[in-house]
């Protein structure tokens, strides 16, 4: 799929939100071929909270896959 077949059904979508109400959106894609791809619609203060939100979330949600090495008896002092 192309690029801007992809971006195209990006557009689509955020069209279809707007019809159902939603009025700010942020959407992302990429791929492993190097396509990157950021379509956002509505009012630059919600879509920055989005944004945020949505980077805190990430974040979070990837370190709880990371395995830390800990003593047995917590953190080690480092000082």
């Amino acid at each position: 799929m192309s690029d801007e077949v992809v971006l195209a059904m990006m557009d689509s979508f955020i069209l279809e939100l707007k019809e159902k109400g939603i009025t700010d959106v942020v959407l992302a894609a990429g791929n492993d071929d190097g396509f990157f791809g950021v379509k956002y619609a509505g009012d630059y203060r919600g879509l920055s909270y989005l944004a945020m939100s949505s980077l805190m979330n990430i974040m979070f949600d990837s370190m709880t896959e990371i395995a830390l090495e800990m003593k047995d008896d917590g953190r080690e002092n480092n000082r």
